[in-house]
């Protein structure tokens, strides 16, 4: 019956519904696919199963896994000649998801997606599949394999309990796409009648000089064809058996950074690597390879385990210490700046499984360090000045010299690049009245040559009654006995009578003025602007009162300056104004 099968040619469309296609994963990393097929003896336990149910595959996939997989066609037996030019017909590509495979806790508002897509390949002709023909009891059928390695990257969603299965897809192009080969000009096609030449009209003309132009109108316009396409496939090749895979972290890292208490211009880290063997997969761990490494600097190696056995078990937590040094530019400052280096960790493991399961595991990752953000530049660059001989023996060639011109006129220029030049005119009423609200006008103009973002606040008056107390030595009983050697004694650093006289005589007491403007935020101030803004007062006792001081800052470099310049308020009863003001209005008008 088999060679009566192989007599009659098939057609495209009985090769499509009588064929399958599966991916498996083998549950032995070095396997014999051939030998596996060729070795079984065709019978299924299940109708339903996989197309090759002696193979037996893996139970659970781990993250950061170059995991072998392969692409398994079935169809029945034909010529070889027939099979190979479906092949070259046949479309293959394969997809990976993962998914989870419990609900959320109820705590997530935000659900993860459904599936997301991890892997996706087409399978290229350079890969030569394995043809394999079975002809043992049942029915014969032909097996084309096809091996692809497949990386497991960890998802970007939070999936609870995640899964992994591979989605094969298979269609065949028409007959025509698959046997044309290089054509020639399509616009002009051989043994066909020349199109209208759209330029005869100008043959004749004696400006040309003989010349004959000639434009076809298929240049103008290609003529689609009118005729019905053959379309030889209307459906896609059947997929086998889909089987789910859990999927698990094999190592758990996690990189933590803290700062060398060394000098100012030392801008290095020290680098903790935290790895720990996740103990849900129950499998030991070989660590073949473990490198750090920066862009624009050096890593030095602190702390390592590569004298003790590599093997580890499950639960099993390490750590491997680091110093990260960057590349300094000629102002001490790194070479990156606040951009940041990029440290690469690359992590390299076997994972034990079972004496013939015992799949590679391969980390890849980068993140952004930057050294400057717990330091402040002008100190790190000062440092470096200082702590270099060369710029010292150029600047300063004597202890007891002034320094140079160009060393002066630099740091005038820091101190005026650091300088806000902000100037502000404060103007309030001579008098007010206690009770009754009344306003500051703010005018403030940009001198600066660069836009800038200032927030003004008023800083209340605080009173300090730390000079009213009168110091009396100590009587701690920590002191012991007195001496009688008094000048061997010195006065307590902080006296205690001053604490006690503070802790006993602390009360709240009544503001005189209160400030009901929190703060004026002024987002851009262009280089010559100016702006008006006002700050409203109420003053709750009467006297000369004042504010302590109104601070500027700069949002852009969170430096601020505090302007104690200001005008004073006298604050009066509403009775004491009304009487004084009857007698100036009746002083003016009994004068000449």
């Amino acid at each position: 019956m088999a060679t009566l099968a192989e007599d009659q040619p098939r057609k495209s469309a009985e090769f499509v519904e009588s064929s399958v296609l599966e991916a498996v994963v083998p549950s032995d990393s070095v396997t014999d696919i051939e030998d596996e097929i060729s070795s079984w003896d065709g019978t299924h336990d299940d109708e339903s199963g996989s197309i090759l149910p002696s193979l037996t595959q893996r139970q659970v996939l781990l993250f950061d896994e170059l995991v072998p997989v392969y692409v398994v066609f079935r169809t029945p037996l034909i010529e070889e000649t027939t099979l190979k030019s479906y092949l070259a017909r046949l479309a293959i590509n394969v997809e990976a998801f993962a998914f989870s495979t419990a609900p959320p806790p109820e705590q997530e508002t935000k659900a993860p997606p459904p599936k997301e897509l991890i892997f996706s390949e087409t399978i290229k002709d350079s890969n030569e599949p394995i043809i394999i023909r079975h002809e043992e009891e049942g029915e014969p059928h032909t097996y084309v394999v096809w091996k692809m390695d497949v990386f497991i990257c960890r998802p970007r969603g939070r999936f609870h309990k995640p899964a992994i299965y591979f989605q094969p897809t298979a269609s065949l192009r028409p007959a025509e796409r698959a046997k044309r080969s290089l054509q020639d000009d399509e616009y002009l096609p051989s043994k066909v009648p020349t199109a209208l030449n759209l330029l005869q009209s100008f043959e004749s003309d004696v400006a040309l000089k003989g010349i004959n132009p000639r434009l076809s109108a298929l240049r103008i316009s290609k003529i689609a064809p009118t005729g019905p396409v053959a379309k030889e496939l209307v459906r896609p090749i059947r997929t086998g058996q889909r089987r789910l895979f859990r999927a698990l972290p094999a190592l758990i890292w996690r990189i933590r950074y803290s700062k060398v208490q060394a000098s100012l211009s030392d801008m290095s880290l020290m680098a903790s690597l935290d790895l720990e063997v996740a103990y849900v997969t129950g499998c030991r761990i070989s660590i073949e390879d473990i490198s750090l490494t920066i862009r624009g600097g050096q890593v030095e190696t602190i702390a390592d385990h590569c004298g003790v056995t590599s093997v580890r078990q499950p639960g099993d937590q390490l750590t491997y210490l680091y110093k990260i040094i960057p590349d300094l530019s000629p102002d001490g400052a790194p070479i990156f700046g606040s951009e940041g280096h990029i440290l690469n960790l690359d992590i390299k493991a076997k994972v034990l499984v079972s004496d013939d399961c015992r799949p590679t595991v391969t980390i890849g990752w980068e993140t952004a360090v930057d050294f400057t953000a717990e330091q402040n530049t002008s100190l790190v660059k000062a440092a470096h000045r200082l702590s270099n001989p060369t710029t010292q023996s150029l600047k300063f060639p004597n202890p007891d010299a002034l320094p140079t011109h160009d060393t002066a006129s630099k740091d005038v220029a820091d101190a005026s690049n650091k300088a806000i030049n902000v100037t502000l005119t404060i103007s309030g009423p001579p008098r007010v009245t206690v009770g009754d609200m009344f306003h500051w006008g703010v005018f403030i103009v940009n001198r600066s040559d660069k836009s800038r973002k200032l927030a003004v606040l008023v800083l209340p008056k605080r009173k300090r009654d730390l000079d009213r107390h009168k110091s009396h030595p100590s009587t701690s009983s920590a002191g012991g006995h007195r001496s009688d050697k008094k000048d061997l004694l010195a006065s307590a650093v902080v006296d205690e009578n001053i604490t006690y006289a503070k802790q006993k005589n602390a009360k709240l007491e009544a503001a005189e003025l209160v400030c009901l403007t929190t703060d004026i935020r002024i987002a851009h101030l262009a280089p010559g602007a100016c702006y008006t803004a006002d700050l409203k007062f109420i003053a709750l006792s009467a006297g000369v009162l004042s504010v302590d001081a109104i601070r500027v800052v700069d949002l852009g470099t969170n430096e601020a300056s505090d302007i104690r310049d200001l005008p004073a308020i006298v604050a009066v009863e509403s009775g004491e104004e009304n009487n004084e003001g009857s007698q100036e209005s009746s002083s003016s008008a009994g004068s000449p």
